[in-house]
């Protein structure tokens, strides 16, 4: 049997990626629930952790790997849509807090760009790194069509996404302790604010209020970036 035409097949197929991604993110599931839950030991975090070595092993480019995992992509917005249930069964309580969430999705949201923005341009980046910055807050699917709406790189934007999640992920329960932050519905906003499908794998963890409120955030945020990003500038474009 030829080898070097059995490696090439098997590492050309999509099925196999599929079943070795779904792997390693199972196996983040089991280490993580041993740890005790561990915030540095979040699944994804252990997935990343096995994947990457393989990709390297392997001589795998990850646009080969993007393409080939592609339908766990396409799977993400139909699993965004599903949040909408958590958020129907606290509507009420949504509705309530109905200021204090438009207040903090503005300020929130503009604080956390302006502030990556400020730190880029104090190292000198460059125009379009800081143009991949802008969508570090979104979840995958909107951060990909905004980046190349604005003239970023997607994959840098997706980079930056993926950090920013991991981040909000790890810390924001030790950043929670420390502010004495208690209600579940702060914790989830924030997560789903800052750190969008990853924080509300976390905020899942802490109750059905939180993930509803970080659904909430998330898909907000999105909604914001998406549609005034854009605009903004463009605006920016055509008066500089």
């Amino acid at each position: 049997m030829n080898l070097d035409a059995l490696y090439a097949y098997v590492t050309s197929t999509p099925l196999v990626w599929i079943i070795v991604t779904i792997s390693a993110y199972k196996i983040g599931i089991l280490v993580y629930e041993k740890s005790g839950k561990n915030a540095l030991l979040q699944p994804i975090v252990v997935a990343y952790m096995i994947m990457l070595p393989i990709l390297i092993l392997t001589h795998i480019p990850y646009k080969q790997y993007f393409e080939s995992v592609s339908i766990i992509h396409f799977i993400l917005g139909p699993a965004t849509v599903a949040l909408a249930l958590p958020l129907y069964k606290n509507l009420k309580l949504i509705r309530a807090y109905f200021v204090p969430i438009v207040a903090t999705l503005f300020l929130g949201g503009t604080f956390t760009i302006l502030s990556a923005l400020g730190i880029l341009w104090l190292f000198d980046a460059s125009t379009t790194t800081m143009l991949s910055m802008t969508t570090k807050s979104v979840t995958a699917p909107i951060t990909i069509i905004t980046a190349q709406d604005i003239g970023a790189i997607p994959s840098l934007a997706m980079g930056f996404v993926v950090i920013t999640g991991l981040l909000g992920a790890l810390f924001g329960s030790f950043i929670f302790k420390i502010l004495r932050i208690k209600h579940d519905e702060a914790k989830g906003f924030a997560l789903g604010l800052i750190s969008h499908a990853i924080g509300i794998a976390r905020s899942v963890e802490i109750s059905e209020k939180a993930a509803a409120f970080a659904a909430l955030a998330m898909g907000l945020i999105g909604v914001v970036i998406a549609v005034l990003l854009p605009l903004i500038i463009g605006l920016l474009s055509f008066y500089m």
